[in-house]
């Protein structure tokens, strides 16, 4: 399963994990949504969508995932986790609703799933989906999911999402690519290896790993929906704020293409990926980069 060699956690992570102990390891920000335009979409669940609060968080979306076992808990709970994922973004429910009528006894499929999360962990309910796909959902927002109902089960082995804010932040600091155009089992498999090596080392979990990562890499460039003062460095000399600056085009890029045709993605993706070694080359990019001008995004992961 592990085909990454042992390694230490990137200077980027460490130092995102000190700052975030240092302020009391504060919770992400909840997400924020339009209610009435997931009410257009589902009105089915006009009393269920009613009763969420303002604000969606990791843990409300999982308070939800406790019930996935079954065809409709399964349903609710990934209505929450993609509320949470998209947050305010005006398509999210469009493409929720995608997966839901698009594929035949989709909340059943789901149901399913959430089992195998459950019972025998996210990498293995991530092959299920490879092997069985539900149609428009990518492993950017199924991983979401799968992040959710394992955590419901067990807050210790949540498997980690894997998203474009994660890829990006792992091609620059750790020069590790991940493709996450497919649903690609060994490739989630060493990235969940590689998550849980670094949370060894650092006594968290794989889940808080990916978090704190995300987190880092959405806060550097002042987010206005998810900036944290926790993260922030002091304002970097102008060739570091030149390189911030075009790891975080990159990854607002990168992040367009997660429900695209996988093949479009994938080819440009590749040149994404000779534009961030051309980064790297000009300005030092690694080495800027882990002392604090970390990528940036526009809504969660």
């Amino acid at each position: 399963m592990n085909d990454f060699p042992e390694t230490a956690a990137p200077d980027a992570l460490t130092a995102a994990v000190q700052r975030w102990r240092e302020r009391g390891e504060p919770p992400q920000p909840p997400s924020s949504w339009s209610r009435p335009s997931w009410l257009r979409y589902f009105p089915q669940h006009h009393a269920f969508l009613s009763a969420l609060p303002e604000r969606i968080d990791r843990a409300e979306a999982t308070r939800h995932a406790a019930h996935a076992r079954t065809a409709e808990g399964a349903e609710q709970a990934f209505l929450v986790a993609m509320i949470w994922g998209y947050g305010p973004v005006g398509y999210g429910p469009w493409r929720t609703a995608r997966v839901l009528t698009d594929n035949t006894r989709a909340a059943e499929r789901l149901a399913e799933v959430a089992c195998i999360a459950q019972d025998d962990g996210g990498p293995a309910a991530f092959r299920n989906l490879a092997d069985n796909r539900l149609r428009y959902l990518g492993v950017a927002f199924g991983t979401k999911y799968l992040r959710f109902v394992t955590a419901a089960e067990s807050s210790q082995h949540a498997t980690p999402i894997l998203d474009a804010v994660v890829r990006r932040w792992l091609i620059t600091h750790a020069h590790t690519p991940l493709n996450i155009d497919d649903w690609r089992p060994s490739t989630y498999d060493r990235y969940v290896a590689l998550l849980t090596s670094w949370a060894t080392q650092l006594a968290l979990t794989a889940d808080h790993v990916e978090e704190l990562i995300f987190r880092s890499a959405i806060s550097q460039a002042g987010s206005p929906l998810w900036g944290e003062e926790w993260t922030r460095a002091p304002e970097p000399a102008p060739p570091q704020q030149a390189a911030s600056q075009a790891h975080a085009t990159l990854l607002q890029l990168d992040r367009l293409f997660e429900t695209a045709d996988p093949q479009a993605a994938a080819n440009a993706r590749t040149h994404l990926d000779e534009l961030a070694t051309i980064i790297r080359d000009r300005w030092d990019g690694p080495a800027t980069l882990h002392a604090g001008a970390e990528p940036s995004a526009d809504h969660p992961g």
